[in-house]
Formats: structure tokens, sequence, C-alpha cells
């Protein structure tokens, strides 16, 4: 009888060591996750710039305090940090598609840098065009000026070689109609 007494006994002893020594794994378990949780938080709040303010009566997670916790204020404590570590993967995928919307314009304006680049490497060519043209178009100008002012006295002297032309054919149609009538006057 003290032998089946005994059996479940270590029966009883064996199952409650069993459930502590699983309560420990699963403490030790929550402990490397804490740990775990807490490290990367602080990397990402010093590579991050953006680390939140810690309320003045909440713990701090350092070893010792979080072997003191309790089983239950650990799951809480786990909870917290996934819900913190869901919020930082979230904060991380939104930097990350501004990165990327980033990383693309800034190849936009790479091209078109590259592309205003190229223009203006033609830019004194093209001004060494433009200059000679305005040369050309000036010396064009001049040349026209120039013939328009030979036009109008080649003009002038047509109206002034008419005028003479007019004077003259009068002079010898009055010469003409003055040795008619003299000559009418001899008849």
């Amino acid at each position: 009888m003290a032998i089946s007494e005994q059996a479940p006994m270590a029966r009883h002893n064996s199952a409650s060591e069993n459930g502590s020594l699983s309560r420990k794994l699963s403490t030790a378990s929550s402990l490397g996750s804490m740990e775990e949780s807490y490290y990367l938080q602080a990397s990402l709040d010093s590579s991050d710039g953006f680390s939140e303010k810690r309320n003045i009566g909440e713990a701090t997670l350092s070893p010792l305090y979080m072997k003191s916790m309790t089983p239950s204020a650990f799951e809480s404590a786990l909870r917290q940090k996934e819900g913190e570590l869901a919020s930082y993967m979230s904060r991380l995928s939104s930097m990350e598609a501004i990165r990327d919307s980033l990383a693309e314009e800034l190849v936009k304006m790479t091209e078109q840098c590259e592309k205003l680049k190229a223009e203006a490497a033609t830019l004194p060519g093209i001004r060494a065009e433009l200059e000679a043209l305005r040369r050309r178009h000036t010396a064009a100008l001049e040349l026209m000026g120039e013939r328009d002012e030979e036009l109008e006295e080649l003009r002038a002297d047509i109206v002034d070689l008419k005028e003479m032309y007019r004077e003259q054919v009068n002079l010898l149609v009055n010469k003409i109609q003055i040795m008619n009538s003299s000559a009418g006057n001899t008849y």
C-alpha cells in the first residue's frame, strides 16, 4: 500500500514538476522573446529617431525586472511588445513604400537632369549659330536698306527725267507752234 501510495505521489510530483518545468520553459522562452523584443525596440528607437516617450510610472524591462514578473504580466507585456512590433513593421513597410516612391522620383529627376545637361551642352553651339544668324540678318537688313535708298533715288531720277523730257517736249512743241504760226503768217 505504501508503494501504491508512493506511485500516485511520485506521479503527482512528476506532473507538478513537469508543469513547473513547462512553465519555466514557457517563461524562459517568453523571457527570451521579451529580451529580443526589448533589444529590437531599442535598436529601432535608436536608429529611427522617432522613439516614443515612456510614462514615468512604466517599469523598464531590465533582465532583473523580467525575472520577477509573473506569467500573466509576461503575457501582457508580450502582447504589448507584439503590438509594438506590428506597429513597427507597419511603419517599416510604410517607410519602405515612401523610400521606393522617392527612389522612383529620384530616377526620374536624374533622367531629366541628364537630358537638361545634354541640352545645356548644345547651348554654346546654338548661341554661336544664333549670333551668326543675327549678324547675317543685320547685314541683310543693311543691304535691303541700301537697295531701298537706291530704288528711291532711281525713282526720283526717273521722275526728274520725265519732267525734263516733258519740258523739252513742251519747248519743242512751242517752237514748232511758233514756227508754224510764223510760217503761216508768211504764206
